[in-house]
C-alpha cells in the first residue's frame, strides 16, 4: 500500500512540474497608411493572424499571384480589410514562409509571417548540468522530440540544419530558466533525409545527427 502510494504521489508531483511554455495565440497585424504593422512577424502552427484594418481599403492576399508566397499544403487566402469587413483571421497550419501583400497596394505593402512547427515543454526545474539528448523516435515521420537541460538562465538558441549546413528551422530563440525541456517538432514540410539539431545556451555548443525518413 505504502509503495502504490509513493508511486502515486511522485506521478502526481511529476504531472505538476509539468509546464507549457508556448501555447496557440493570436497575433494582431494593422493594415494603415500603405503599410502592414508588424510587416514580419514569427509564429508557430496552430496560432491564428489577425488583421485589422485602421484606415484605409486593402486586402491581405496569399494566393499563388505575384509576390506571394505559401508553403506547400497551406490553405490560400485574399479577404478584403474595409469598413465593412475590418477584421480577417488565418490559422497556420504549416510550418514555412509565407509572403502577402496588400492587392491595391502591392508591391509596397506587403508582410512576411516566419512559421514554426515547434513547441516548448518544460518537465522538470531540477537539473546538474547542459545536455541534449538524442531525438526520439528516430527515425521519425514527420514529427519527433528534442530534449535539453540548461542549469541556469541562459539565452537558448535550437536550430536545425541539413546536410548542407543550411538552417532550415529555428526551435528556439529565447531565454529560458533553468530545466529541462522538450520541443515538438514536425518536418511534414521537408524531404527525406539526415538533419543536425544544435543547441547553444551560453558557452555550451553541442550538434546531434537525426533520420528524416518518408
Amino acid at each position: 500500500m505504502k509503495k502504490r502510494q509513493g508511486l502515486f504521489l511522485a506521478t502526481l508531483v511529476a504531472i505538476l512540474m509539468i509546464s507549457k511554455i508556448s501555447g496557440s495565440t493570436t497575433i494582431s497585424v494593422a493594415a494603415s497608411n500603405f503599410v502592414f504593422t508588424p510587416a514580419v512577424i514569427s509564429a508557430t502552427v496552430g496560432d491564428t493572424i489577425k488583421w485589422t484594418r485602421t484606415s484605409g481599403t486593402h486586402t491581405t492576399t496569399c494566393n499563388g499571384q505575384q509576390g506571394t508566397l505559401r508553403p506547400a499544403g497551406a490553405a490560400p487566402w485574399n479577404a478584403p480589410l474595409s469598413a465593412g469587413n475590418p477584421t480577417f483571421s488565418y490559422v497556420i497550419t504549416v510550418p514555412g514562409k509565407y509572403l502577402y501583400i496588400c492587392e491595391p497596394h502591392a508591391p509596397d505593402m506587403a508582410g512576411v509571417i516566419n512559421a514554426v512547427s515547434s513547441t516548448i515543454t518544460q518537465i522538470t526545474e531540477i537539473v546538474t548540468g547542459y545536455e541534449i539528448s538524442q531525438n526520439y523516435p528516430n527515425p521519425f515521420n514527420p514529427s519527433t522530440k528534442i530534449r535539453f537541460s540548461i542549469p541556469s538562465s541562459e539565452f537558448v538558441t535550437l536550430k536545425i540544419f541539413n546536410e548542407l549546413g543550411k538552417e532550415v528551422e529555428s526551435l528556439v530563440s529565447s531565454k529560458l530558466s533553468a530545466g529541462t525541456y522538450e520541443a515538438d517538432w514536425n518536418a511534414a514540410n521537408l524531404n527525406s533525409g539526415v538533419y543536425y539539431y544544435r543547441l547553444q545556451a551560453g558557452s555550451f555548443l553541442q550538434t546531434r545527427k537525426m533520420l528524416l525518413v518518408k
